[in-house]
């Protein structure tokens, strides 16, 4: 029996019905904000990837690398902001340029509960921006995206330019291979950490400084002219003025990657795990030979997301009926569900089962409500329809669509 690869997964049913509804929910806000929907492959040249400035060589053990049989070096994507980059570094597209994208994504980590090799990931990226209302638009849909969902965000967030004015302070030089090793502090112990820094040479003083997460000592340590500093001061302000104040500043997050260049995110659930992260990349673009372009963007892990509501209890039901026909011609019931399908949704019983036995079958797949047709409905041109839940029923006319919907939306 062929299995699934290790470290992936099949959603179906219930669970695709949940990814589903993650997945539309993020679109129709995105779309709100003005987004607009991006595709690119989820084979990428591996040269995306290594270029100094971007993730970096040391990337290659995490992902899925390999040559193709003309012997080029190749990898499937385990982010879309890289592709974003080299898409915008070769093209002439108007700024500023908000995209979305939703898709899967690969990385080559040992499968562990919850942490899978490949997973659904939605971006947002916005182009062209200088300024820190670019951050604040992000921070508005990750709140409006989460309000659909029924959910609370936690976000913090820090600046990279604040960290290496610190570790100017404490590497000496190394500040990349600390940001690494300090992006690991919610998965590795204390002692780990310090260890790592060591065999850097990079003093672990550092640890406690931003444990901390003092502002005030940490400006004393960096000076008042840092714009590190004056980015978090003001940003923080803005978040406030705007009353979002699920946004906490964090002095020990780094965010492991090496092109983030201003204010850095980690979006958390509240009382739940971490489901995404981001910041500002200015200086991507140019790394692949483009033009200076201030960028802005987050990345929302949907399969985090996913498992997270699957936990609480999440059941997603399906809109419309399932239509059961009783002693009628399969030309009468496709006739009648034809006439209903432009106003609702309707899925058809495919096997003439019997009535209890269709029932539970709707059920089990998600539907509120039946309609049955049968002879004594069709002579008066009738349905019956049945709140599977409540066991309420009624009969309607089928032109009756008004009335219908109503009944359906109870």
């Amino acid at each position: 029996m062929v299995q699934v690869v290790r470290g992936m997964r099949d959603l179906i049913g219930q669970d695709a019905l949940i990814q589903e509804t993650i997945e539309s929910t993020f679109v129709r806000v995105f779309s709100s904000y003005g987004y607009l929907p991006q595709y690119t492959p989820a084979v990428e040249s591996y040269e995306l990837f290594k270029a100094k400035g971007t993730v970096g060589e040391a990337i290659k053990d995490e992902i899925y690398y390999f040559k193709d049989k003309s012997e080029r070096e190749l990898a499937l994507r385990f982010e879309f902001t890289s592709s974003l980059a080299r898409i915008v570094s070769t093209q002439q597209i108007k700024m500023p340029y908000k995209r979305y994208q939703i898709g899967e994504v690969y990385r080559y980590d040992r499968p562990q509960a919850k942490r899978y090799r490949a997973f659904y990931q939605a971006d947002i990226d916005i182009l062209g921006v200088e300024g820190l209302e670019a951050e604040l638009e992000v921070m508005f849909v990750i709140r409006d995206c989460f309000t659909a969902l029924n959910l609370k965000p936690r976000i913090v967030f820090n600046s990279r330019k604040l960290l290496n004015d610190l570790l100017k302070k404490y590497a000496l030089g190394k500040e990349i291979e600390a940001m690494r090793i300090l992006d690991k502090m919610d998965k590795v112990s204390e002692n780990d950490i310090i260890k790592m820094l060591e065999e850097k040479e990079i003093n672990p003083e550092i640890i406690q400084v931003i444990k901390e997460n003092d502002i005030k000592k940490i400006s004393q340590i960096v000076g008042q002219d840092s714009v590190g500093l004056k980015e978090i001061i003001d940003f923080q302000k803005i978040c406030k003025d705007n009353n979002l104040d699920f946004i906490k500043f964090d002095s020990t997050l780094a965010r492991g990657f090496e092109y983030y260049t201003g204010i850095v995110f980690e979006i958390k659930l509240d009382n739940g795990p971490s489901v995404g992260g981001g910041g500002r990349f200015d200086n991507l673009v140019s790394t692949y030979g483009g033009k200076d372009t201030p960028a802005v963007g987050i990345g929302l892990g949907v399969s985090r997301i996913f498992d997270y509501l699957k936990e609480t209890g999440l059941k997603i039901g399906l809109d419309g009926i399932f239509l059961i026909g009783l002693d009628i011609s399969s030309l009468q019931k496709n006739s009648i569900a034809g006439e209903l399908r432009k106003s609702i949704f309707v899925e058809t019983d495919l096997k003439g089962m019997k009535i209890s036995n269709a029932i539970e079958y709707a059920q089990k797949k998600g539907y509120s409500f039946v309609g049955v047709v049968g002879e004594n409905e069709l002579k008066e041109n009738k349905i019956t329809l049945k709140n599977i839940k409540t066991g309420q029923q009624e009969m309607f006319f089928l032109n009756e669509i008004k009335e219908i919907k109503l009944f359906l939306a109870k």
